[in-house]
């Protein structure tokens, strides 16, 4: 969602206390069955929020340190701030400056 949408349903509590998420709501957070959400409660309001779940060996991608170097270096791909090495020993020999 790139801007703040609100959506206000009245929902009522089923048998065994389920309740059900409007599909507009279902749709615009893309959340389908088998998909995970937290659910927590701030200030007396409950507050449910779709979780996505990451294979434990992608988790170092997800990480916010890495996130933070994939953007930098994007911004310096971008900005032409790179630099050409002819063999990896030049590579490695730069990369140790």
């Amino acid at each position: 969602m790139s801007k703040t949408q609100t959506f206000s349903h009245r929902i009522f509590v089923q048998k065994r206390n389920l309740i059900s998420i409007p599909r507009d709501i279902r749709d615009t957070l893309r959340i389908n069955e088998g998909d995970v959400l937290d659910i927590s409660l701030v200030d007396n309001k409950i507050i449910i929020e779709p979780m996505k779940l990451v294979p434990s060996s992608q988790t170092y991608f997800w990480a916010d340190k890495t996130q933070k170097d994939l953007l930098e270096a994007k911004k310096d791909i971008e900005s032409g701030n790179t630099r050409d090495f002819k063999n990896v020993r030049e590579f490695l020999d730069g990369i140790e400056q």
